[in-house]
């Protein structure tokens, strides 16, 4: 069951990392079109700074997935670091638990804030293809969306602490010192 947990939190981690990567590149883009439309050409677009705020925000809660595998929050590890070895996994399971809670706000109130803004659009964006406006359901739905994958980076991380494996490096995560 192990190598199973582990192997979905490889493609989800994976896969989060890869999208904010992604996010971040079109963000800079879009960001880069905008200077250009606003201080070369004086004619601001309408849509690229409400885009780019969006990208923004769905690459910061995907980067979250993978900050919380590689447990690269640094207060938490400084409080790890300064307790005894016995009291590792102790305050392992405590930090998942307490974790856990937050991520259990964060899926059930983002959903519900996702649902009660579902009518409202954002400001300047159309659908290139229908015309209709952009509802901004669709950036709120990163808080639910983040939420959930980083229960399984949170499950998985605790697993190998408390079977006593290291945490795996993920791809595309390792730093060299």
């Amino acid at each position: 069951m192990l190598a199973a947990l582990r192997l979905i939190d490889r493609m989800i981690v994976k896969l989060a990392l890869g999208l904010a990567m992604l996010l971040m590149a079109v963000m800079a883009c879009v960001t880069f079109y905008q200077v250009i439309t606003r201080f070369v050409i004086e004619s601001p677009s309408t849509w690229s700074e409400v885009t780019a705020r969006s990208l923004m925000i769905w690459m910061v809660y995907m980067g979250l997935v993978a900050a919380l595998r590689q447990g690269a929050l640094i207060s938490i590890d400084i409080l790890i670091v300064s307790v005894p070895k016995a009291v590792r996994k102790v305050l392992a399971v405590v930090i998942a638990v307490l974790t856990l809670c937050v991520l259990y706000v964060m899926i059930r109130y983002g959903w519900l804030m996702t649902m009660r803004t579902s009518s409202q659009s954002l400001a300047g964006l159309t659908d290139p293809f229908t015309g209709s406006r952009i509802s901004i359901a669709l950036v709120y739905a990163a808080i639910p969306v983040s939420g959930a994958l980083c229960v399984f980076a949170v499950l998985a991380r605790l697993a190998e602490e408390l079977f006593g494996e290291e945490p795996a490096p993920q791809a595309g995560l390792e730093v060299e010192v």
